[in-house]
């Protein structure tokens, strides 16, 4: 009766267990459905070898094309920082390869280097005439490889809280997405991502901002959402993966910079370290810093006005 008893429970369990996660997949399908028609494309696209690029731009004179941070996408530049400098400038905001509305056509190519390719492409088939490059969080570690291996085709590096060290420990809110087995990505991605992101949600959004608030209609006018649907999963935790494994390839060839570059960072980052990040690299690079104190690592949502005026001095450093 034991045997009989204990056979019963183990397939309630599986049945439960089955339950739960044809559930949750049908949740992830609705919520991703759902994040695509509230967060809709409003640019343009580019086709090129590797990916197709979602971009907005505004305004005309010397080109800026923004580079976003990881789970990031172009709307946390339009939410208010490129309207604060299309009056004087062509302002590119990029959805990065896979992020977004963005596509790429193999995982490989969210490493640094291959990330860094792909835009300089993008800049080749838009012809683009060596624009700065505003790189946020991990679009400022792109932004770095573009310099080392593409010079020619940019003029300069305006780095907002940029990643620019190896980083050892993953910040808690990205831990989920520390997943090295395209198997096991895939089957988080499609059945409990959508549920996690919903629960953390406001704390992720909390800790990504502070100390200063989070901005008002962030969730959707600053693309925060879009992070919930399991494409953007699968592409971010490659995104993290492959930052990790490429970044040090190039961490170590600051003395090789030959662009204009300067760092805005906030002194009180909890995202990345700020000393590290800013401080170390400035040290090795020769590069200007600015640090903001009581500032952390959303700084083009939370703060348009002083990126918008960093950006204008390094574009007054650059261009005669």
């Amino acid at each position: 009766l034991n045997g009989v008893y204990m056979n019963d429970l183990i397939t309630y369990i599986l049945f439960f267990l089955i339950l739960v996660i044809v559930l949750s997949a049908i949740f992830t399908k609705l919520t991703s459905r759902k994040i695509k028609r509230s967060i809709p494309k409003f640019g343009k696209t580019t086709v090129l070898q590797d990916a197709e690029i979602h971009w907005y731009e505004s305004g005309q004179g010397e080109p800026i094309i923004m580079l976003h941070g990881l789970a990031g996408n172009l709307r946390n530049f339009t939410y208010a920082l490129v309207g604060k400098l299309d009056q004087e400038y062509r302002v590119i905001a990029i959805d990065r390869a896979g992020c977004g509305w963005s596509t790429r056509s193999k995982s490989e190519c969210a490493t640094l280097q291959e990330q860094a390719r792909i835009i300089s492409e993008f800049i080749d088939k838009e012809q683009i005439k060596r624009p700065l490059i505003v790189g946020h969080s991990l679009g400022g570690a792109i932004a770095l490889a573009l310099a080392l291996e593409y010079k020619n085709k940019i003029s300069g590096l305006a780095l907002i809280c940029p990643a620019t060290q190896v980083i050892d420990k993953i910040p808690d809110m990205f831990k989920s997405l520390n997943i090295s087995s395209p198997l096991i990505r895939f089957f988080v991605a499609h059945t409990f991502s959508s549920l996690i992101g919903i629960l953390t949600r406001k704390e992720t959004f909390k800790v990504a901002f502070a100390p200063e608030m989070i901005c008002d209609d962030f969730s959707i006018k600053g693309g925060g959402d879009f992070a919930l649907s399991s494409e953007a999963f699968i592409r971010t935790s490659e995104d993290l993966i492959f930052a990790q494994s490429s970044a040090t390839s190039l961490v170590g060839r600051e003395k090789e910079l030959e662009v204009y570059t300067e760092v805005l960072f906030g002194e009180d980052d909890e995202i990345l370290d700020a000393k590290l990040h800013g401080e170390k690299f400035s040290q090795l690079s020769g590069s200007k810093l600015t640090m903001l104190p009581g500032k952390g690592h959303m700084l083009p949502l939370t703060i348009p006005d002083q990126c918008a005026d960093f950006i204008r001095g390094v574009i007054n450093k650059i261009v005669p």
